[in-house]
């Protein structure tokens, strides 16, 4: 018996229950087309236009719930062609992108940032020796201003007797000083396009390494830019956000042989079969 003042459960009580992905409907994630290398699907070893993945949202309120979600991505994964995909140096370096535009069921993103992993970074702390930091305030030739950090590890000289390789304060004082000049030079000098390649390349960490190199010795692998974030960005302008994705209308760019293909399925369809060609003679 149920206690006094409760009703008693029936079967008509239990909730049936329903799968919430059912409800959701699934977005295309596209990249811009200066980050990495078109990705190829899986299956067909064909590109894919810089797909990422497929996000869910719900069917009501879709473009509330997609605004400003930011994908994290690592470098290396953005590498479709074998030969250039060297994990070693590129899995340790991840890309963020932000929601721009809703076209139909794609989600046209924007880069906004980068970072390293936190392995990365313990991997590079050692002992006995000095940590240089350096932090910046800059804006490229498009209107994007960015927060740039940048990190150097002095190294010990192979016939160095003694221990540690400490530099002095004044030593730093020039190293962090001249990192803040590279940094601004090669950021400001031109747009996010031309910085998202250097810091695929690691350009600016070995512009880093070269010049600081004379004041005292740096490790070279540990020359490089720990982190990007985007403080404040242009208006956003949809027509430029299309042509980056090489986008006309709300569908993707046809390749050259999908064109060929498509032209011909149509003939195929045009051209009547032997059959109908006899049961019309009758």
């Amino acid at each position: 018996m149920p206690p006094k003042g409760q009703a008693k459960k029936g079967k008509g009580s239990r909730k049936k229950f329903v799968d919430p992905f059912l409800k959701k409907e699934w977005y295309v994630v596209k990249l811009p087309l200066f980050v990495g290398s078109p990705l190829k699907d899986f299956v067909t070893l064909k590109p894919r236009h810089h797909r990422l993945c497929y996000t869910p949202a719900k069917k009501a309120g879709a473009k509330k719930q997609l605004d400003s979600r930011v994908f994290t991505v690592s470098l290396a994964d953005l590498e479709a062609e074998p030969a250039k995909n060297d994990y070693d140096s590129l899995e340790f370096i991840k890309f963020q992108f932000i929601q721009e535009e809703v076209q139909g069921m794609q989600l046209l993103t924007q880069w906004h940032g980068m970072d390293i992993t936190r392995d990365k970074r313990s991997s590079l702390i050692r002992k006995w020796r000095t940590m240089i930091q350096c932090l910046v305030d800059v804006t490229t030739s498009d209107g994007y201003k960015l927060r740039v950090k940048a990190i150097a590890f002095t190294k010990r000289q192979p016939t160095q007797v003694k221990k540690n390789c400490y530099a002095k304060t004044t030593q730093v004082a020039k190293i962090r000083a001249r990192m803040t000049e590279i940094i601004k030079s090669e950021v400001s000098s031109g747009d996010l396009k031309a910085l998202v390649a250097k810091l695929h390349s690691g350009e600016i960490g070995k512009a880093i390494h070269k010049s600081c190199q004379l004041i005292f010795p740096l490790e070279e692998k540990a020359c490089l830019v720990e982190k990007v974030k985007v403080m404040r960005k242009p208006k956003k302008d949809v027509a430029t956000l299309m042509k980056m994705h090489d986008l006309e209308h709300t569908f993707d760019a046809l390749e050259p042989q999908d064109l060929e293909m498509a032209d011909e399925e149509k003939g195929k369809e045009a051209e009547p079969d032997d059959d109908e060609e006899a049961e019309a003679a009758e």
